[in-house]
């Protein structure tokens, strides 16, 4: 399951993940933000286990920080950081139990992430975009808060990245057919096993 950001968690919210059954965190942020806000389930011998994966790392987020459009900022994500979603998809695969995946805002990089996964599992891309607009219900909250603190100066730019439109997962998706041939062939140019597919797809079917 994707979430937004969790390092606001104390003991007693680990404890309820852990409790649920949730065996792995996979955190997605890049270095500096996992030094800004550090991931409680990073601490030894407590709770799940802990993975990081950097989808969008500093120094590809400071190559793309002037794209404006963010349907394009996903397509250099999947070009640029092919490798570290190949490194996430292995990673859900192969651990035992559910497993959280997250990074700040639980949109972007998560909902890049769900999309090659669903994608892997069979589903629709209609389906998938259907999905990730959903996020806009659950983070409605969320984004009124980042809004009202933000510089004036970055409000309507916030204001139109803070959306999650399906023609944006759609966009993504058709990108990963016409340059690579599919999802199964993105992945398997990132390096990741076949036999760590057809775990994943085994996982979710189940």
């Amino acid at each position: 399951m994707r979430s937004d950001n969790v390092s606001n968690l104390n003991q007693a919210g680990v404890q309820a993940m852990w409790d649920y059954g949730v065996t792995t965190v996979i955190d997605l942020r890049s270095e500096s933000e996992v030094a800004k806000f550090p991931s409680p389930f990073a601490a030894p011998d407590y709770g799940p286990e802990y993975v990081h994966v950097p989808v969008l790392d500093d120094e590809f987020g400071r190559k793309i920080a002037d794209v404006a459009a963010m349907d394009e900022r996903y397509r250099l994500m999947l070009d640029g950081r092919q490798d570290a979603f190949g490194q996430v998809v292995s990673a859900i695969a192969r651990v035992e139990g559910p497993v959280v995946f997250h990074c700040y805002a639980g949109k972007d990089r998560t909902g890049l992430v769900a999309a090659v996964v669903l994608s892997l599992a069979g589903v629709p891309p209609d389906a998938i975009a259907a999905d990730f607009a959903e996020t806009d219900v659950h983070l409605a909250g969320r984004y009124a808060e980042w809004l009202a603190s933000a510089p004036p100066q970055r409000l309507e730019a916030m204001r139109d990245e803070l959306r999650c439109p399906p023609e944006w997962i759609l966009g993504a998706l058709e990108h990963v057919h016409r340059r690579w041939g599919g999802v199964e062939a993105y992945i398997a140019a990132a390096g990741v096993p076949a036999a760590d597919v057809i775990k994943l797809q085994d996982k979710l079917a189940g």
